[in-house]
């Protein structure tokens, strides 16, 4: 093994997250003020660990404690790297280092050891490594062994994050994949709602879905930190058994690469789905945006997150109307329910031209102004986030958590609306100073920028804080006899939609060269 030149690979890795950092919008400030961050939660969590293990060492359930919060934090971290992206790529594609003079296995090796070394992965050992300290300084665990454990721990996280990313990108890659994929989701998020009022009424059920759950990676760590003698060797095993078993996984599943799929010929029509919606915005706009809306059809995270709105909503709905009093359930409804108006497009409206690569040079060739592309495109996403209201509202009617009169459902409907126009109106700013080149054929992952991410999760968060926090102010804001506020309310936002159409298309022009660069990996 060539560890000079894997430690050279490993400071050019850091040197590229350093320059990336420098040539995207934080800066150098926003690169101390996001460790700084770190460093603090760090800190805290760590404290926590130590306070969760002397918990656990003074009621006797010390096992029982360390199981549950290794738990929280390994599933945690497998669903922040498979579904945001975080700490599951590595720096360098097996492609890229084959201009290195590594052997196969030592290619294989420097992949894995640079994605593990990814900084997300820090933050999830130092919490670990916090619960282990705090169960060493109560007597309850060997300091080496805790610590032993919890790097096989960290480990078996990364591989089994790697493992799950891949068999998802060559599922979603298949015909009818997302559709399996949404399938399994839906399964997924609905299960605790459908067994939780059987397991109260039966508190055995859960047996053996608990024994089960002691041969996963966290019960073993924590057997082998809190017990002694064989039952922590044990615990030890069932993490060797794990690392063994995953790492079989991704030396098969890396030998065996995805199949590609075979363009089959096809007569060419313009009679598509795509081309009968694009005919309603007349002939100067309709073939731009019949050729967006067929773009981002064939993009595998768009036909992803798109089906998933509906059901995420639901969710969402459900789970805020029974958190909420009765007098708060509606206005936790309305904020959850306005979602519907910008969950299913806004990752891609907020970043409309950071997947066309080298072809964003093209649309500037064509013989259309700068502002018909950029309203093409915002009117494409526009349609496909509306037509999720009506079939939402139909939904709600029908299948509602809470009491809803016609006056009720007229606010529901209204918010959604208001969200759709306000919320794809900043998406134009974001797409002229938030662009990022992004991965068209990714199915998963975060990459968007700074102002992306800031107007994607902090619009989420605003939406549903909104209604909560008008009722607070004006208690009786959302009873029935004053469902005329949301006409005002979605006229405002069809205004506001409209000038930044205007201005944001004026502005596009002047913008045009520098976005050009991003996009293309030259700035």
């Amino acid at each position: 093994m060539d560890w000079q030149l894997i430690g050279a690979l490993v400071k050019l890795r850091y040197k590229l997250i350093w320059a990336k950092t420098r040539t995207r919008n934080g800066r150098i400030a926003l690169f101390f003020a996001g460790y700084i961050l770190l460093v603090m939660l760090i800190s805290v969590f760590a404290a926590g660990g130590v306070g969760a293990a002397i918990a656990g060492v003074r009621t006797g359930k010390a096992y029982l404690i360390t199981a549950a919060v290794l738990g929280g934090l390994y599933v945690q971290a497998l669903l922040a790297t498979v579904v945001l992206g975080f700490g599951v790529n590595s720096a360098f594609a097996d492609s890229e280092l084959r201009r290195y003079p590594l052997k196969a296995g030592e290619r294989r090796f420097a992949r894995h050891f640079l994605g593990i070394l990814d900084p997300f992965w820090y933050l999830i050992v130092a919490l670990e490594l916090g619960l282990a300290v705090g169960l060493y300084v109560v007597g309850a665990a060997n300091f080496w062994i805790a610590v032993a454990a919890v790097l096989l721990l960290y480990v078996s996280n990364y591989l089994l994050a790697r493992v799950v990313a891949m068999l998802v990108e060559r599922l979603v890659g298949r015909k009818g994949g997302s559709a399996v994929l949404l399938g399994l989701v839906l399964c997924m998020g609905l299960l605790p709602t459908l067994v939780a009022p059987g397991a109260k009424k039966n508190p055995h059920a859960w047996d053996p879905v608990v024994h089960a759950l002691e041969f996963t990676p966290p019960a073993g760590a924590a057997a082998a930190m809190t017990r002694h003698g064989m039952d922590g060797l044990y615990g030890m095993t069932i993490l060797a058994v794990w690392l063994a078993g995953l790492c079989a996984a991704v030396v098969a599943l890396e030998r065996r690469p995805p199949q590609k799929r075979i363009a089959q010929a096809t007569t060419l029509s313009f009679e598509s789905p795509w081309d009968r919606l694009g005919v309603l915005f007349g002939p100067r706009d309709g073939p731009l945006v019949a050729q967006w809306l067929r773009f981002y059809s064939r993009n595998n995270r768009f036909r992803t997150i798109y089906p998933l709105a509906l059901p995420i909503i639901a969710f969402i709905v459900v789970t805020q109307a029974r958190v909420a009093g009765p007098k708060g359930q509606f206005a936790n409804v309305l904020g959850a329910f306005t979602l519907v108006g910008c969950v299913g497009t806004m990752q891609f409206a907020v970043n409309q031209f950071g997947y066309l690569g080298g072809g964003f040079r093209r649309y500037l060739l064509l013989p259309a102004g700068a502002t018909d592309i950029l309203r093409a495109g915002s009117y494409a996403f526009l349609i496909l986030s509306a037509a999720l209201i009506p079939v939402a509202t139909l939904a709600v009617a029908l299948f509602s958590p809470v009491p809803l009169d016609v006056f009720k459902l007229m606010m529901l409907f209204g918010g959604a609306v208001f969200a759709l126009f306000f919320m794809h109106g900043v998406a134009l700013w974001s797409s002229l100073y938030g662009t990022r080149k992004s991965n068209f054929y990714s199915s998963f992952g975060n990459d968007l920028s700074l102002v992306g991410n800031i107007v994607v999760i902090g619009g989420v968060i605003a939406l549903i804080a909104f209604p909560r926090v008008l009722v607070k102010f004006w208690p009786g804001a959302l009873e029935s006899q004053n469902w005329w506020m949301v006409v005002p309310l979605v006229l405002a936002g069809a205004a506001f939609y409209s000038f930044s159409l205007r201005s944001a298309g004026a502005l596009f022009q002047a913008r045009r060269e520098r976005m050009l660069a991003i996009i293309e990996g030259r700035g």
